[in-house]
C-alpha cells in the first residue's frame, strides 16, 4: 500500500469518527429531524396517494378545538399552599389556563388565530378591571412559552393578585 492510500483511508476514518462524534452530541436533534422528516413524508405520501379527505376530515376537526375544562375546576394554587411547591413557570401556566377558561365561559374565549398578548388585550377591553394584570400575566407566559425563559419568584405577587381577582364576583363583563 502507498502513502496516498494510507492518508486516503485515514481521512476516511477521521470523517466517520466525526459524523459519529456528531451524531451522539447532537443525538436529540438529529432524532428529532429525523422524526419530522418521516411525519413530513408520509404526509406528503397520503396526500398523494388519495389521503386529502382524511386530511380534510382531520383539518376540519382541529379547526374546532375543544372547550377548556371549566374554571371551577381550577384551585387557586396561594390559597390551598400549592404555590409553594410549584415553579413558577408551571404557576404562569397554570394561571394563564385558569384565565381561558373563565374567559371562556364569559363568551370571551381566545381564538385560535390570537397570541396571548392579543388575547390579553382583547380581554382587557372587555374587562378593564383585569387588563394590567392580565397583559403582565399573558407577557409571563410568552417569556416562557416562545422565549424559552425561567421565572424568578418574583411574579408570585402578581399570580396571587390575579387569582383574588379572578375568584371575586364583583368583575363586570361588558361585552360589545
Amino acid at each position: 500500500m502507498e502513502l496516498a492510500d494510507w492518508i486516503r483511508w485515514l481521512i476516511y476514518a477521521l470523517m466517520v469518527a466525526a459524523a459519529l462524534f456528531g451524531f451522539l452530541r447532537y443525538r436529540r436533534q438529529v432524532l428529532s429531524f429525523l422524526r419530522q422528516l418521516w411525519q413530513e413524508l408520509l404526509a406528503m405520501l397520503n396526500e398523494w396517494f388519495g389521503g386529502k379527505r382524511a386530511a380534510t376530515a382531520a383539518a376540519e376537526a382541529a379547526a374546532e378545538p375543544a372547550p377548556p375544562r371549566p374554571f371551577a375546576a381550577f384551585r387557586n394554587p396561594f390559597a390551598s399552599g400549592a404555590a409553594a411547591r410549584t415553579s413558577p413557570d408551571q404557576l404562569v401556566r397554570y394561571t394563564f389556563e385558569a384565565l381561558e377558561a373563565w374567559a371562556f365561559e364569559q363568551g370571551l374565549a381566545r381564538r385560535a388565530e390570537e397570541t396571548p398578548l392579543e388575547f390579553a388585550q382583547n380581554l382587557g377591553g372587555h374587562v378593564p378591571e383585569l387588563a394590567a394584570d392580565t397583559r403582565e400575566l399573558a407577557q409571563l407566559f410568552a417569556r416562557i412559552t416562545y422565549a424559552r425563559m425561567n421565572l424568578s419568584r418574583d411574579c408570585l405577587p402578581l399570580l396571587e393578585r390575579f387569582w383574588r381577582q379572578l375568584q371575586a364576583d364583583t368583575l363586570p363583563v361588558g361585552r360589545p
